[in-house]
């Protein structure tokens, strides 16, 4: 979970600029055409790593996993899904391991976090990386060249138990608003999508 919280609302730092973003809950046409040309032109022709940051411990955090079990079906480059998460505990680690594996060009973070209740069901998109955990002041590097990040819950108080009574209809909703997104903007590897159906054949 991401986003620096205080008196219930995210802090945006100014190098966090918000290039589009897309309310889950009304499913505004435009707004989502909107997110889905910005997302297409920062990864437009670009070898495109999915890293999705979050556990399934917890049914607000698991929006980032959720996102990822979707795109990795779909034959993406994934790093976090709800089979092999990836939390704070890993982070490092495996961000080490699979920028030497996948070498990608750009890399999408993707994760949940808490902000104003009227704001719930938001998914936005920046030109900038964030930082997972900070929401609850665990001290972990930035990721992504790009973000997007779901409001899953209100936050200001309580965080770690606001996460782990937040509804599970409105993280789904939101990962496969994501994901559809996704799917929109930016193509999935044809190797990669060959190897997918032949594993799923093999099996």
């Amino acid at each position: 979970m991401t986003g620096l919280i205080h008196g219930g609302e995210i802090i945006i730092t100014n190098s966090r600029r918000i290039l589009a973003s897309v309310n889950s809950c009304n499913n505004n046409y435009w707004d989502k055409l909107s997110f889905v040309a910005a997302l297409k032109e920062l990864t437009y022709m670009k070898k495109v790593l999915f890293t999705c940051i979050g556990t399934d411990r917890a049914t607000g955090d698991c929006l980032g996993p959720l996102v990822g079990t979707n795109l990795k079906r779909l034959g993406y480059s994934v790093l976090g899904t709800l089979d092999e998460p990836l939390h704070a505990q890993n982070l490092i680690q495996e961000l080490k391991r699979v920028s030497t594996i996948h070498n990608p060009d750009i890399v999408v973070a993707i994760d949940a976090c808490l902000g104003k209740l009227d704001e719930v069901g938001k998914i936005t998109l920046s030109n900038s990386p964030l930082t997972p955990g900070a929401a609850l002041n665990k001290e972990l590097p930035a990721v992504g060249d790009i973000s997007i990040m779901g409001i899953v819950n209100m936050g200001g108080f309580l965080e770690l138990q606001v996460l782990q009574c937040t509804r599970l209809h409105t993280v789904m909703k939101l990962a496969s608003d994501i994901t559809h997104l996704i799917w929109q903007a930016v193509p999935a590897s044809r190797k990669e999508t060959q190897l997918l159906n032949k594993q799923s054949q093999c099996s």
